[in-house]
């Protein structure tokens, strides 16, 4: 070979793409000197589902939030905190801590839906306000793998499933004033009952139905004598 030849043939080869088995430590290269920095190994840790349980307050009260109709002045709100599924990946030697993330959203008659608002870390409260009458609210939670307590690896998936709560439709505010229709004895004898019929309005007026009152019978003695 001319010695023109063989500075030919060595530019050629200088310039070719030259193929690099890679390790664990670093990734393949399309040409000589051109590397990607290491990245940290992926793992399987994923943290558990949420399965808390949440309420309706009113008055210091708690009521079931699949039961009873909201209306505005109540507050979503977590009563019991659950450990939650864990997830199967995270079971051996895991030491990652989470978030716990809640987004809250209103759904509207035709079914659309917006977000009213999102918090990281979840407060697990939400009052229910005028504008909500109407609407339901859909409550979005679950835990974020906080990456900091991860070192030298990154948690894969690093949120967990989800976990929802829905109210049924938010009503108007019960008026607290009850008007009473009849009663069809007025004069009770020991041992007789009567039974009273009684309509509630909420503030504008309007005739609420299917609502829960609570009773409260006085007594005295323990004999069911009334006082005179």
């Amino acid at each position: 070979m001319s010695k023109h030849n063989l500075i030919i043939y060595s530019l050629l080869l200088a310039a070719a793409p030259i193929s690099v088995l890679a390790d664990s430590s670093t990734t393949s290269a399309a040409t000589v000197g051109m590397f990607s920095p290491p990245t940290a190994p992926s793992v399987g840790h994923r943290p558990g589902t949420p399965r808390d349980s949440y309420e309706l307050q009113f008055n210091g009260l708690g009521f079931f939030i699949e039961k009873y109709t909201p209306f505005p002045g109540m507050t979503i709100a977590r009563n019991a905190r659950n450990v939650g599924i864990r997830d199967p990946d995270n079971n051996y030697q895991s030491a990652e801590t989470f978030t716990t993330v809640c987004t809250y959203y209103q759904i509207n008659k035709d079914n659309s839906q917006h977000i009213l608002k999102r918090e990281k870390p979840c407060e697990h409260k939400f009052n229910i306000q005028k504008e909500h009458r109407g609407s339901k609210i859909k409550l979005e939670i679950y835990n974020e793998t906080d990456m900091a307590s991860a070192s030298g690896y990154t948690p894969v998936p690093s949120v967990s499933e989800f976990q929802y709560i829905e109210t049924e439709t938010i009503s108007n505010t019960p008026s607290p004033d009850l008007t009473v229709m009849s009663i069809d004895k007025s004069v009770l004898s020991p041992g007789e009952s009567a039974t009273i019929t009684t309509i509630v309005k909420d503030i504008d007026g309007n005739p609420v139905n299917e609502v829960h009152i609570n009773k409260t019978v006085a007594r005295e003695n323990l004999k069911g004598l009334w006082p005179s």
